[in-house]
Order: C-alpha cells, then structure tokens, then sequence
C-alpha cells in the first residue's frame, strides 16, 4: 500500500515546499549544490523564471512544476527537463500559450521526489561525477589488478597506436579529454547499431567500440586506458547494477547490498509481497464490508453498545471489539483501492481477519 503523500502510478513521493516559498538566491544556491555544473548551465534559466514569474499568464502551474523538476537531479529527469522549461518560457514570452502536447506532457510529469530522495540521489550523483563507488562495492581490488595488467598489455598498446594512426583521435576527445564509445542501452539496445562507413566519424566510432569491446573499457584519456568498473547507478525508470565481463563476481563479498538498497528505497518505495499483499486485500475487503454493514445500522436505528456489537458479529469479530478498532476499518473504507505488483497467490493458510496487525 502506498505511503501517505505517495501517489500511485508513480515513484516519487508529494513534496510539500512550493517554488511561491522560495527566493531568488535561495534557488541558485540549491541549484549551485546539485551535480554536473547545474549552475553554470541553467542560472540564466532560473533568472528568467524569477522575471516571468511576476507576469499572470494562464500557464503559470504547468511552468511552475516543471521549474519544480529543475531542482531534482539530473539522474532522475525522464528527459531534458531544462531543455524543456527553457522552451517553454521562450513560448511565453513571445506571448505565446503552451500548446497541448507540452501541457500534456507536463501533466503526465509526476510531482517532484521528496527532500529526502533529492538528499539521497544528490549525494549519489556527486559521487558518480567523480566515478567513486566505493560506498557501494567492496572489490576494488579486482579492478586494481586489472586496471595493471592493462597498462602493461604490449598488445593493448600495438592496437591503440595502430588506431592512432589511422585516426586523429584527438578530435573525438571531450572537452576532458575523454574519448568515450558508444553507449549501450538496456537490453542491449543501441541506436547506432546499423553500420555507417561514409564518414570518418562513423568508422572511427566503430573501430573504437570494437576495441573498447576487447579491452573492457568505456574510453581513453589521453593514452590511458578508462576500465569499466563494478557499478550501481540510479536511473529515471530504476536501480541498475552494471557488472563489467572481466569480473570474476561474488554476490556476497562484492557489493555493499545494505547501501544499495538503501540507495534504492530512497525513491520511497513502499513493501511489497504475496502475503502482504493478501492482508491488504482482506482488510480492504472487510472494510468495504463494514462500510455497508454501518449503512445498514443507520437503517436500522442502531446506537450505541447495540450497534457496536451488531457490526462485530455480522465481521465475524469478537464482542469485545471496540469502538476504535470498527472506526479503523471504517477508516480504509475511504482510502484510495490497493495498487498490486503482479498476481495476489492464494495464501496456503486461511487468512483469519482477526489475526491482521492491530487486532
């Protein structure tokens, strides 16, 4: 069941704090805190917010929840939110509305993750910025060992001058000096799977996924080889776990199991599970019951200890059920219904209602 202030059909949890409570500096300097330069690429953006923001324009909601997204990390963006709020305001202040597809696509955006999920993706963020993820893994070493063997591989160094000198590799390098491959996606998935041999680029980036392949790295920085590590990173849709081909992998002693699902429940993900599940089910099902039942008791005039034990024998509840516990049940008569991941098996045993929790 969800959490109070969680909303169903998403991962995020409510966040109370509105932008209307927030300043200027208060919102760069939240910005300035965030991972991945935030600031240098979006202060202009937030400033020109802040100058929209004292203008009524019908749109005013749509811009102020996606000005919300600017402040979450970028790991969790389900697309380039800034690129979005930046289009968006360039509508408005050529006097232009939204148009529907935009308000559509806002709408579906569900309200931002709550302080504690930001504390917790931040900090991440930082750390994958730096590529430390020490906190999560515990095998450095076999990374070390390999990480050497590399740097001694005669053949490793034959094949990358041979690159060298059939390309000019510099001119693929970033503005760290990182020549990256290709990304694959989940799934295996990749956009640039058919092969292009036109242009220089397109050779160059299959020769270099190639090798990349061969030597188990995501890139080279300046001669040096970049080797893929043991990772846990977040994404927008979930927690993925990358483990390179070389490693020889221990469940037990490789990973820091405790932080990751820590890491991973920072979403506010709520308990799941077949028997909870089917206890969830019973007490919605006996609440509905009892809603009818206090309908019927309304019908029939019942008050006081009459009523109270009239509805505990039509539940099947002892007689020395209290008025408390009935208003309990009554209670989640009125929460919104259950949302199940997947089929509620059949419990072997016969669910007693008196047995739930609080009972």
């Amino acid at each position: 069941m969800a959490k109070p202030g969680q909303l169903l059909g998403t991962n995020v949890m409510e966040r109370p704090n509105s932008v209307r409570c927030s300043s200027l500096q208060s919102d760069l300097k939240r910005l300035g805190a965030l991972a991945y330069h935030r600031l240098e690429s979006s202060e202009e953006l937030v400033r020109k917010f802040y100058h929209f923001r004292r203008s009524d324009h019908g749109d005013s909601n749509h811009l102020r929840k996606l000005y919300d997204w600017l402040f979450v990390p970028i790991t969790l963006w389900p697309i380039d939110i800034e690129g979005l709020l930046r289009a968006a305001l360039d509508r408005v202040a050529s006097s232009r509305r939204l148009d529907k597809r935009i308000i559509l696509l806002i709408d579906l955006l569900p309200l931002p993750p709550s302080n504690r999920t930001l504390r917790a993706v931040s900090e991440h963020e930082h750390s994958v910025q730096h590529g430390s993820y020490e906190s999560l893994i515990r095998a450095r070493h076999k990374y070390d060992q390999i990480e050497s063997q590399l740097a001694r591989d005669r053949t490793f160094q034959v094949q990358w001058n041979s690159i060298k000198a059939h390309f000019e590799v510099t001119k693929f390098a970033d503005h760290k000096g990182i020549i990256r491959r290709r990304l694959v996606a989940e799934r295996s998935m990749r956009e640039h799977w058919p092969v292009r041999w036109i242009k220089t680029a397109d050779r160059f980036h299959a020769v270099f996924d190639v090798f990349c392949q061969r030597w188990h790295l995501y890139g080279i920085r300046r001669d040096r080889p970049l080797l893929l590590k043991l990772t846990v990173n977040l994404t927008p849709f979930g927690t993925m776990i990358f483990i390179p081909a070389y490693w020889s992998f221990d469940p037990k002693r490789d990973l820091n199991w405790r932080a990751i699902t820590a890491l991973h429940k920072a979403r506010g993900v709520p308990k799941q599970g077949q028997k909870l599940s089917a206890n969830q089910l019973a007490a919605r099902l006996e609440a509905i019951d009892a809603a009818k039942l206090s309908k019927e008791a309304d019908a029939r005039k019942l008050k006081g200890e009459a009523r109270l034990s009239w509805m505990s024998e039509k539940l099947n509840r002892d007689v020395r059920t209290d008025e408390r516990q009935l208003r309990r049940i009554l209670a989640k008569s009125r929460d919104e219904p259950i949302a199940h991941v997947g089929p509620i098996a059949k419990p072997k045993k016969r669910v007693r209602l008196g047995a739930l929790k609080g009972w």
